[in-house]
């Protein structure tokens, strides 16, 4: 993952040097970590309520910026703390004063291509796939879809409500949960705005960790 991280920040033209299990650039020390659990839910929650941007500077260069959004403080709390954990990285977490929305920003190049790498897309994307380290271990891909629902789901008569934008990501996770004995409906398409929507509902039988938090 260290390698794919640094050809990544080369082809970007971002400054760096690994050192043992860190990547350094001029403004940060990140620590790399092995995929597991916690990191398979961030994707979901990046997948979800999450954005990647890459801006233009004005004073040449880019910024490199990772937003997570929830209208619980706690919970990003939650998850800037596994980003300490793991990443050795202290996000900023900020209210927008129009909304009672808040928002995660993780602001550091290693941290924002360690998802890329992992083969979330930069920018909007209309289309979302599951990334492949995700669909190659149950237990990845459970809290992946805990983190999605977490941030796009809803509970409705004891059943998770989970609506996409794409059909496809919502197959993939469809016919993994029916094959480990989750059951879960086959997508079904509604208009928002005149745009369509995929929602598909399935068992409580998701690791949830925002929707099982004290309120």
């Amino acid at each position: 993952m260290i390698n794919s991280i640094s050809k990544l920040l080369s082809k970007n033209n971002i400054y760096h040097k690994i050192e043992n299990n860190k990547i350094l650039t001029r403004r940060s020390n990140i620590t790399i970590p092995k995929f597991n659990n916690d990191l398979a839910y961030i994707t979901g929650v990046i997948v979800g309520d999450g954005a990647m941007v890459k801006t233009i500077r004005k004073r040449g260069g880019n910024h490199y910026v990772l937003s997570i959004f929830s209208n619980s403080k706690p919970y990003l709390d939650y998850l800037n703390q596994l980003f300490v954990q793991y990443f050795n990285y202290e996000g900023h977490i900020y209210k927008d004063k129009r909304h009672d929305v808040h928002s995660l920003l993780i602001q550091t190049a290693s941290i924002f291509f360690y998802f890329v790498a992992l083969g979330l897309p930069i920018g909007k994307s209309e289309e979302e796939f599951v990334p492949d380290i995700v669909k190659n271990n149950n237990k990845y891909f459970k809290e992946y879809v805990a983190g999605l629902c977490d941030t796009d789901g809803s509970i409705y008569s004891k059943k998770i409500h989970l609506k996409q934008k794409s059909k496809n990501l919502l197959s993939e996770i469809v016919e993994f949960l029916n094959e480990n004995n989750i059951e879960c409906s086959y997508p079904k398409v509604n208009y928002t705005n005149g745009k369509p929507y995929y929602y598909i509902r399935m068992e409580r039988k998701i690791p949830l960790r925002l929707k099982e938090m004290p309120q």
